[in-house]
């Protein structure tokens, strides 16, 4: 397939130098997350798509987990530009670079440990075509990770408005931010041969100075494309936020901020049945079985824990279809209002009658305040019998119940948006809650409201 046009001449001769130069290399902790998927023992083969000026093979070459267990990196570059800046600036025996895409690396057929893609997969062209080249060319149980860096607009005002003063330019190119690139788990090749990815986000503070933000901005591949004139614009509006400084943390007052950023990485594990086939599903398999074990980062206190199901596994879990039916019935019956057309009688008896239906429904919802406290009461009874719990606690606790509540409604709507569903069904929730809990709650509060519809769907029949 063919290459974007504005990467084509973004990423084009002459832009390069400047690229390697400004862009931010890649945090040790995502480099050790990414050692830790790999299976097998080492020496290990890497393929690296898109590998662009070698900014991400530099840094795993000088990782001291890495450094030792690589025993060949092919790197992949559509870019002529670009693969000369990195023949030049990357020297290792075990390091090739050629020219393809990726739909086409030109790599032999299971010959790859690891397929590493870094700030570059948002510009595939053709997802199901990449999915079946990435299988054709991963050993079995071999695994495929995508990481990009990006600046956390939410962390600073400077930030973001650097980010929307740049931004405007993009001019409908597929920007990872827009998570175009999340569809390519919902093609068909990539449910058949891959199982569900394991997303996981690091924020890092990164310093910088004014030329590197400048210089960074005029990376991007939809600015470098720009006349002269507006890449000058571009220049003094970057200069100015970032003079100005909004929520601007100085590192080296006057000559050093920090900046506020995100690594996302994006892991995909090959089906890892014996006897490789294209046409093949892979096996059923236990849940422990597929477990990613993914070391502490800055973001969370404890280790994650992800199982990467396929979706006819998680089918399993589902709660069957009568269960909806049985559990909107009552809501329907007690949300009738009386008829309005009588007459002033009717009008006194109606008003009366809906009274006892008000306190009905504060009762009920007052019933149902009463049952979430018991179960925390319960909860606290059971693992600390002598300690109790105050009303601001209850407060903040609640608050915690809808911010996750509400964070879970967020992703599930989007992976439904992704399969192009008009309905959130128990798939898109189960995977919300292994993407914003931490693993091993992750995996209670899905077994947990598995068993409790379950039960309430046999109760109901």
């Amino acid at each position: 397939m063919p290459v974007h046009t504005v990467a084509q001449t973004g990423f084009g001769q002459g832009t390069n130098d400047l690229y390697d130069r400004a862009r931010p290399s890649y945090q040790g902790f995502a480099l050790s997350y990414i050692r830790s998927v790999v299976k097998g023992a080492a020496p290990i083969n890497i393929v690296e798509i898109g590998a662009g000026t070698g900014i991400f093979t530099r840094a795993l070459l000088a990782h001291p987990e890495w450094a030792s267990d690589i025993k060949e990196i092919k790197a992949i570059e559509p870019s002529a530009g670009m693969r000369e800046v990195f023949s030049k600036n990357t020297e290792d025996d075990r390091v090739s670079i050629a020219e393809g895409t990726f739909e086409n690396t030109g790599v032999e057929d299971q010959w790859a440990d690891l397929i590493i893609i870094a700030q570059a997969f948002h510009w595939c062209s053709d997802y199901d075509r990449a999915s079946v080249e990435f299988a054709r060319i991963l050993k079995p149980n071999g695994s495929t990770v995508l990481i990009w860096n990006l600046e956390d607009r939410a962390q600073a005002r400077w930030v973001a408005q650097l980010r929307d003063r740049i931004e405007r330019h993009e001019e409908g190119t597929p920007q990872f931010r827009l998570n175009l690139w999340r569809q390519a788990f919902n093609t068909a090749s990539y449910q058949r041969l891959f199982q569900l990815p394991v997303e996981k986000i690091w924020p890092y503070n990164l310093p910088t100075t004014l030329e590197i933000t400048v210089e960074r901005a005029l990376t991007k591949s939809y600015i470098a494309v720009l006349g002269e004139d507006d890449k000058a614009k571009v220049r003094e509006d970057v200069q100015a936020i970032v003079e100005k400084g909004e929520d601007k943390v100085w590192i080296d007052e006057g000559k050093v901020t920090r900046r506020n950023t995100r690594s996302r990485d994006v892991t995909d594990a090959k089906c890892d049945s014996e006897g490789f086939s294209f046409k093949t599903q892979r096996g059923d398999c236990r849940l422990e079985d597929l477990s990613l074990f993914l070391p502490p980062s800055s973001c969370h206190l404890e280790p994650i824990y992800f199982a990467a199901l396929r979706p006819h596994n998680l089918a399993s879990l589902m709660a069957p279809k009568p269960a909806s039916t049985a559990g909107k019935a009552p809501a329907s019956t007690a949300s009738k209002a009386p008829a309005k057309s009588e007459g002033v009688k009717a009008a006194k008896k109606t008003s009366k009658a809906a009274a006892p239906a008000d306190g009905e429904k504060k009762k009920r919802r007052k019933t149902r305040k009463e049952t979430y406290s018991s179960y925390i009461y319960k909860v606290l009874k059971q693992v600390h019998p002598d300690t109790g719990i105050s009303n601001k606690a209850m407060a903040i606790l609640n608050s915690f119940v809808n911010d996750i509540f509400e964070r879970i409604a967020t992703e599930a709507s989007k992976l439904a948006s992704y399969s192009k569903k008009s309905t959130i069904s128990s798939r898109e929730i189960q995977t919300s809650v292994r993407l914003i809990l931490p693993g091993e709650l992750a995996k209670h509060a899905i077994s947990e409201g598995t068993k409790s519809v379950t039960k309430f769907s046999a109760g109901s029949k």
